[in-house]
């Protein structure tokens, strides 16, 4: 089996030389994988150190003059590939020897999808234009670091040698990540294994800085969305799109540290792509997705647990099976998408009146109470009229719009 490892890069030259030089020392045949890295309209010394690089595998460059976005970017390294799976590794990454190995051994149908742990963080630079938080997490580790007559007045300071990329050492300086992101992934797999068994939103451990998939699988669901131009969600989309048409995904121990850095994209960035997804998946058939992705992204608007989480998509999947359903579903993705206009404050913040998705009080209280007491769909149930409160205390004075009083309240 042949690999393809796909690796954008934008203006980020050290990093990306400490990644193909921790890919020089994979235990897999070099011969058996390819890396194609794109430049992706990079500025700095990028191209330079490219051309002068010594790989003990095939590396492919591709050029792209303007940065069009990372998800333009990959798609054009998953064009020249030819290897039977996908490995995606970004630029700051640095892999663990084994690392090539184990995303192929964890392929054991063209169905799967691998998704490697993204727990570790390095600081291989120390940059003089670290944001505070950066600067504070760099001091909780710094004295694993012989630092005392360096200059940290300088724009790049090197803290880890090359040396220790290729002697394997620089496992001992990284450290886990702690991030709200990171805890409920943890708290996942502490709910449901690493397999995932009776997970409903598996691609949610799609992160393109350590994840393969088969290569005729991503070009059938359209490869990413090149519409995604700004930063964030694009590796979400191409994973909701593998999900759908069937894969099954893979958690597996296979480990990578991301090397710190400045933000590299613009603020507000992540709202637009976050915005972008939540109306390319405004459908009925899709409120998995637009709910996953605001309890992601706003975490804690909507007071629901990881565990919750999954108990409500899953009446979700029962709800759209059934069928008669259409409008409450409809009614819970109009609550949802206001819910999300209201937290960004977007164009009016108080609710002149209630979605009502053509549904009278009368029809979304015998609804209700029928998903309660015939088909004992309560997670879902209780979820809507938590929300449906919620919203009701931004309705302006005098709006009755939500005054009827349903006996599961």
């Amino acid at each position: 089996m042949k690999a393809s490892i796909i690796i954008p890069s934008y203006n980020a030259c050290e990093r990306l030389y400490y990644n193909l030089l921790s890919l020089n020392l994979q235990d897999y045949p070099h011969e058996q994988f390819e890396v194609i890295v794109i430049d992706n309209g990079s500025t700095d010394s990028t191209a330079k150190m490219l051309s002068e690089f010594s790989a003990s595998f095939r590396l492919e460059t591709v050029r792209v003059a303007e940065n069009k976005g990372i998800a333009y970017g990959r798609n054009q390294g998953i064009s020249k590939a030819t290897g039977d799976i996908l490995i995606f590794h970004d630029s700051d990454m640095i892999a663990e020897k084994n690392f090539v190995r184990k995303h192929l051994e964890a392929h054991h149908n063209e169905n799967t999808v691998v998704c490697g742990f993204i727990w570790k963080e390095i600081f291989t630079y120390y940059y003089k234009n670290f944001e505070d938080f950066r600067i504070s997490e760099f001091n909780k580790v710094k004295d694993r670091f012989h630092y005392q007559s360096m200059d940290f007045d300088q724009d790049i300071l090197q803290l880890i040698p090359p040396e220790k990329i290729t002697d394997g050492s620089f496992i001992k300086y990284s450290f886990g990540k702690d991030t709200p992101f990171i805890d409920s992934l943890e708290k996942v797999i502490q709910e449901f294994g690493s397999d995932l068994k009776r997970y409903h939103l598996p691609w949610r451990f799609f992160i393109t800085n350590n994840s393969s998939a088969p290569r005729k699988k991503v070009i059938e669901v359209g490869m990413f969305d090149e519409k995604i131009v700004n930063w964030g969600f694009e590796d979400y989309d191409l994973g909701i799109q593998l999900y759908k048409s069937g894969c099954k995904f893979k958690l597996s121990n296979i480990v990578n540290v991301h090397q710190a850095h400045p933000k590299n994209y613009m603020k507000g960035e992540a709202l637009k792509s976050f915005e972008y997804i939540c109306n390319k998946y405004n459908d009925i058939r899709h409120i998995d997705i637009v709910l996953a992705c605001i309890c992601t992204f706003l975490r804690g608007s909507l007071s629901i647990d990881e565990k919750g989480l999954n108990h409500i998509v899953e009446d979700l999947y029962i709800l759209q099976e059934i069928g008669k359903y259409n409008r409450l579903l409809s009614y819970y993705l109009e609550l949802l998408q206001m819910k999300r206009k209201s937290y960004f404050k977007m164009g009016d913040n108080k609710l002149k009146e209630a979605p009502s998705a053509g549904m009278e009080e009368s029809e979304l209280e015998e609804q209700i109470n029928e998903l309660l007491e015939t088909y004992e769909i309560r997670h879902f149930a209780h979820a809507l009229l938590a929300l449906r409160r919620d919203l009701k205390r931004n309705l302006t004075e005098g709006d009755r719009s939500f005054r009827g009083h349903y006996k599961s309240e």
